[in-house]
């Protein structure tokens, strides 16, 4: 064994003193199951996209469940190329304390990154991932957003989501 497991979002968020209830429901992954199981809308959802620089540093791409990701904006907000974008696997998940269908904005991996659409500091109280596909966190999306600051992961906010009815000008 290579020392204690990663703790997750919940426990970095407790850390931090964030105010949000922790949801239990069966394992899921995608934002419409999130949906059905919690009996929220899609737009009361963040969903966390998992990325992997070349280097191997995590970057999150954090946007309003109902939206598409832009990734060309998303590699532009972190300060690299599009083309080294890769999908995080779930070893590279699994070292920051998250599991696929669970991954959070908020992590104890120092070095990752995360990038918030302009959208979500006006979205109220949202549902994220915890770091597990079974949990999920309610939280104020500001104080989402400020947790992840408090923790030391860099982030930055920028237009990286098509949200539906969004029309290119």
């Amino acid at each position: 064994m290579n020392g204690p497991a990663p703790i997750g979002p919940p426990e970095v968020l407790a850390a931090l003193g964030a105010s949000f209830r922790l949801l239990e429901h069966p394992d899921v992954i995608s934002p419409l199951e999130v949906c059905a199981a919690l009996g929220v809308p899609l737009q009361r959802t963040i969903k966390t996209l998992a990325f992997v620089t070349t280097e191997d540093r995590l970057l999150l791409a954090a946007l309003p469940g109902h939206a598409r990701l832009r990734y060309g904006a998303l590699a532009r907000a972190a300060g690299i190329r599009r083309g080294d974008l890769s999908p995080a696997g779930a070893g590279r998940l699994a070292r920051a304390g998250m599991r696929p269908g669970g991954v959070c904005p908020v992590s104890a991996d120092r070095a990752a990154m995360v990038v918030f659409d302009e959208t979500v500091s006006s979205l109220g109280r949202v549902h994220c991932g915890s770091g597990r596909p079974d949990r999920s966190i309610e939280i104020e999306a500001v104080d989402l957003m400020a947790a992840v600051a408090a923790a030391g992961t860099p982030a930055a906010t920028a237009p990286i989501a098509d949200r539906p009815g969004d029309e290119p000008a």
